[in-house]
Order: structure tokens, then sequence, then C-alpha cells
């Protein structure tokens, strides 16, 4: 999420909280709405941190974007050790795939206002620790994912290329309008079964996740609006549990579970301030049942699930 689309949120939420009881500022509660534990893993990472990725070799990767521009993808390890891993412009989305890691570059708010096509995906080969150049001609780049077929889906928050784009592997260069016309995406995780693409619709009052039938994108998306009061339902991400339910992450600090199909919404934590990201463990010395953030504050932290110690 760009800084000026930022501070515009984080000011509506400030106000909201003002105005609304403790008891509405979440989600009607679902049956099994127990809270989670927050923790905290690393703090004073840099601001801001914009995405997380496990590299499945004992390391959780975070994009530390910087407002003047530079920035670099971090690893993290359960310790809580921060060691530079790229140097990168302006990172936004990471998309972990075998031994490759995925990088979105040129997430910048300049480059979205004025719709430069500065942004790039850039491939890290963890084996061989080389980098190389994949997509180019995206404008500000923020979430992203690689889909079942190898082709990849970007999002532009802001300015006249605002939109999703669908990046082919035959021609990455090349990158193609796709699915809806959503009013602010952002990221976006695909569905257990390789069918649908859930995107995180940020600011628009009226549906804040799009899901976007891959077999056929050009159709109506389906959209689900999350069971809180505007502005305290924006997301800036999601990502997908094992049992199919999505989770979300915003500056709210307010982190939801959503059934897909019915839409119910469950509050399972508060207090995961400025959230800018969310995924489950992954790989040695992480959890594989916690939820772990990212935050516009510069901190990584870990959501511990009912009943479940150290």
């Amino acid at each position: 999420m760009t800084g000026r689309v930022r501070s515009v949120i984080t000011a509506a939420v400030i106000a909201a909280a003002a105005l609304t009881t403790p008891g509405a500022a979440t989600a009607a509660p679902a049956q099994d709405c127990t809270p989670w534990q927050v923790r905290t893993v690393a703090t004073g990472l840099g601001l801001p941190l914009e995405n997380l990725a496990f590299d499945g070799r004992g390391g959780l990767l975070v994009s530390k974007t910087l407002f003047a521009g530079n920035g670099s993808v971090e690893r993290v390890t359960p310790d809580g050790a921060v060691s530079t891993l790229l140097p990168v412009r302006g990172p936004g989305a990471l998309t972990v795939r075998g031994d490759e890691l995925y990088v979105n570059t040129g997430h910048l708010t300049v480059d979205g206002t004025l719709g430069l096509k500065t942004g790039t995906i850039d491939i890290y080969d963890f084996g061989t620790g080389k980098r190389r150049t994949w997509a180019t001609n995206l404008t500000m780049p923020d979430g992203g994912t690689v889909l079942p077929n190898g082709d990849a889906v970007i999002s532009t928050l802001i300015g006249p290329e605002r939109g999703l784009w669908l990046v082919r592997k035959e021609n990455p260069s090349a990158p193609e309008r796709y699915g809806p016309d959503l009013l602010g995406p952002n990221g976006m995780v695909v569905s257990n079964d390789g069918r649908t693409l859930y995107v995180a619709n940020t600011g628009d009052p009226g549906f804040q996740i799009a899901g976007i039938d891959l077999a056929n994108p050009s159709a109506p998306a389906k959209k689900i609006r999350l069971q809180a009061p505007w502005p305290l339902n924006i997301i800036d991400d999601l990502t997908i549990g094992p049992d199919g339910r999505l989770y979300t992450a915003g500056e709210h600090g307010i982190v939801y579970r959503v059934d897909p199909e019915s839409g119910s919404t469950c509050a399972i934590a508060t207090g995961v301030h400025l959230g800018s990201s969310v995924r489950f463990g992954a790989g040695p010395g992480w959890d594989l049942e916690s939820l772990y953030s990212t935050g516009f504050d510069g901190a990584v932290r870990r959501l511990v699930p009912p009943g479940q110690g150290e």
C-alpha cells in the first residue's frame, strides 16, 4: 500500500475507533471465534514492511520498502536474527515457488501516480544465489502471486494503471489487463484447489474480497464483504489456511478469519498493529499452525491459535 493511501486509511480508522464502541470494533463472533495470542518475533526492521513469505529453509522473508524508494528483502530466523537477502528498489509482494523467490520491484507511490512502467518481477534462486529479471513493464506492482499454470498476477493500487495485471510466462514483458475492475486491488492468494484467486479490495466499503474464477476471469467476481463496520473492515492482504478459510491483515490491527462461502467473519486477533500481510508458518523452526504477520511499524509478529503453547 502506498504512503498516501495509507495515511488516508489510517486517519479513517482512528476516527472510526474514536466513534465506535469496543464491542462494535470487531466482527460478530462465530461459534469457534476464540482469540489467538499475539507475540512479537522481531522489531525495528524498518518502515514499512510490506509483505512476507517463508523460504522453506528456516527463513521468514520480508519486504522492507522504505519511504525513500530503496529497500531490501530481509531474512528473519526463528530466534529473531535479521540479515539482508537482496537489495531491492521498492519491494512488494514475495512469492516462493519451489527453489525460487519471486519479488515485485518498483512498488513506489510516484511510479503508480504517474503510471510509470518501471516495475519488474525478479526471480532469486535459493540454490545458486543468482537473481534475474523475469517480468518487465509493470506499474507499481503491489500484491502478486504465481498461478498454478506458471503465469503471475500483480496488482497496481493507484494511478492510471490501477487494476490487476496478468503476466504470461510465455511473454512476461507484455502484461495484460486481468479480471474485474476493483477500487483498490491489493494482496492476493490462490485457493487450495487452485480454482479461485482471492484479491483484497482495499478501501472499498462495498466489498473487501473479490473471488475470481481462474477458469473464467472475465466473469463477474464473487464479492465477499467482511462482517465488520467500515473502515474497520479495510484489509491490505490475505492468505488461506489448510481449512480453506481466508485470513486477513489490515492497518486497524485486527486479523479476521473469513469463510469465503458464507462471508462469516471472526476477529481472531487485535493489536496486530499496522498489519500489512499474514502467512502461515512454513519450514524449519516456524510453527505450521501459527500465523505470522508483518506491519508497517517494522515488526514481525506470531499469532498462536487457541490451545497451543510454545
